[in-house]
């Protein structure tokens, strides 16, 4: 075997991984990519679908909140909040989760509220598997998580994000190759429909959009494989974790105080606004989530732990935490999300999920050519 012959072996090797990489796990990268296209604008596109729901008439009139939940208690047997979103500008609704008995069984839903009154707006079952457009974008967030086959293809999903990122790096590899002008790779030459064109436009815009999908390939490890990512990153810092999940369950015991209370003991503190209320029973503890000026994104990161029985506060951390690993996580999602830059770094993520898009279907189109 002659030296030129050994040294395009490893070469060879990153085409065969890269081209069949394409044709296993571009279907699933293509539904990821749809599915997160749709996803980067949820709360845009589900109240366009849902405006009766999602939107009221703007009021300074606030109703407090336990108004809400007892009027979800009213209309759905059994209802049982563990999280409720408050309104995030002036004309929102106010936002529950929790479980309810429909058709006699516990089913996780959302009910969403007029906060002007607390009278209930509507409600939906998570996770539902019908086709209005109630249920609509709570379908594509679902497919994007697991397909809505459960956490075991949550778990694939992390392993096509894992492989995709490895990928990255032999994409890029191989878009340069020995001799060649570095600048020339990010053109596209060729007459239209000739194959060349067809090849460098499936590199270049790899190239141009390599840092975003990189970014959404790595955070989709992350996101999907939070256990496993955390062990591997406490490795080289320390992880504190969110208070709760470190806390003992306690007796089951009537509160004393209710969310409202709650929220005021918070805001009396702080003079805050408040982005949502996290519910646990099972720890006894209201968790009051406010907005901070350390937050990565449009959600309140800034927890307050108050107890039920008593209303004193037990404990704050901010999602931001104390170590580089919590810093770590704490960008994962404002990133995956795009909402760590604004409106401009959703649209990146918009652009990464189009590109990938393409990728995927302009590699096909390559092999198939080649094929041929």
């Amino acid at each position: 075997m002659t030296g030129a012959a050994v040294r395009r072996r490893p070469r060879h090797a990153l085409k065969l991984w890269h081209r069949w990489f394409g044709l296993i796990a571009g279907l699933w990268l293509a539904l990821l990519a749809v599915t997160g296209i749709a996803v980067t604008f949820y709360d845009e596109l589900d109240s366009a679908l849902n405006a009766d729901w999602r939107t009221v008439s703007v009021s300074a009139n606030r109703a407090p909140i336990g108004h809400a939940v007892a009027a979800a208690e009213r209309a759905l047997p059994g209802f049982a909040p563990n999280m409720i979103e408050l309104p995030g500008h002036a004309g929102d609704s106010l936002w529950m989760m929790g479980r309810a008995l429909v058709d006699g069984a516990p089913r996780p839903v959302q009910v969403f509220a007029d906060p002007r009154d607390g009278a209930i707006l509507g409600w939906r079952e998570s996770g539902a598997i019908r086709l209005d457009r109630r249920h609509a974008m709570d379908i594509v967030y679902g497919l994007h998580i697991d397909l809505l086959a459960g956490p075991w293809m949550t778990w694939f999903f992390g392993l096509v994000a894992l492989l995709w990122v490895i990928d990255h790096g032999i994409a890029a590899a191989l878009s340069f190759p020995k001799g060649m002008r570095r600048l020339r790779a990010f053109r596209i030459e060729g007459r239209r429909g000739s194959l060349k064109r067809l090849f460098d436009s499936h590199r270049a815009w790899g190239l141009w959009f390599l840092p975003v999908t990189l970014v959404l390939a790595v955070t989709g490890v992350t996101l999907a494989w939070p256990d496993d990512s955390r062990e591997a990153i406490g490795l080289v810092s320390p992880i504190t974790g969110r208070l709760h999940e470190s806390m003992a369950d306690v007796s089951e015991t009537p509160s004393a105080i209710d969310v409202d209370a709650a929220m005021a003991r918070v805001v009396g503190d702080t003079g805050a606004r408040v982005h949502s209320v996290r519910i646990f029973p099972d720890h006894g503890v209201y968790a009051v989530r406010i907005f901070d000026a350390r937050d990565r994104d449009d959600q309140g990161r800034l927890w307050h732990y108050v107890a039920m029985d008593d209303g004193r506060i037990t404990g704050t951390r901010h999602d931001n935490g104390t170590t580089a690993g919590d810093e770590f996580f704490a960008w994962q999602y404002p990133l995956h999300s795009g909402k760590a830059f604004g409106l401009a770094g959703r649209l990146l993520v918009l652009g990464g999920g189009v590109v990938t898009l393409w990728l995927c279907v302009g590699g096909i189109r390559l092999w198939w050519r080649r094929r041929r």
